[in-house]
């Protein structure tokens, strides 16, 4: 089965957008829902700032999380992918690392991801699809960071990793 076309997915999260703000008034985020996440795994009371940001425990965005990756389970499984993989195309192609240094480099790409998304005020997805469309200057200038340097590590990584 081929892939879904990019503008597939494009016209579902544009729809999501508008029908967010009108039935729940909020925002269409990710690193909110990672905060509630974290609320339910960790005991509240040695984060005792996740009790102020995140009221609430069991939110929309913790189900939105958890749709978003039983979806991708589902699209894989539909494209006739593994069950399980460890193959992550290029970088595994031109890597020969165990797999704990493929865990640790997730985990610590991972951290630096949720890092950016408290120092820039919210996620890429929050910015670039809600504070964009609300012509937020903030969330343009912090989506073409986000791209200006995701567009510099990819190509560090590519030269360094990948043999350019």
């Amino acid at each position: 089965m081929a892939p879904w076309p990019f503008w597939a997915g494009g016209l579902v999260i544009g729809l999501l957008v508008p029908l967010l703000y009108y039935y729940k008034n909020v925002a269409l985020g990710v690193s909110t829902g990672y905060g509630n996440l974290v609320k339910i795994i960790m005991r509240p009371r040695h984060l005792s700032w996740i009790n102020k940001k995140f009221k609430e425990t069991f939110s929309w965005r913790v189900f939105f999380i958890v749709g978003m990756v039983l979806g991708a389970f589902v699209s894989n499984r539909l494209s006739g992918s593994p069950w399980l993989t460890l193959d992550m195309g290029q970088l595994t192609a031109a890597t020969t690392w165990p797999f704990p240094i493929y865990a640790l480099y997730l985990f610590v790409g991972g951290l630096f991801l949720g890092l950016g998304a408290r120092i820039a005020g919210g996620c890429t997805s929050g910015h670039s699809i809600h504070g964009i469309a609300n012509l937020h200057a903030s969330s343009i200038m912090v989506t073409i960071m986000f791209l200006l340097a995701g567009a510099v590590t990819a190509n560090i990584l590519r030269l360094l990793w990948l043999g350019g």
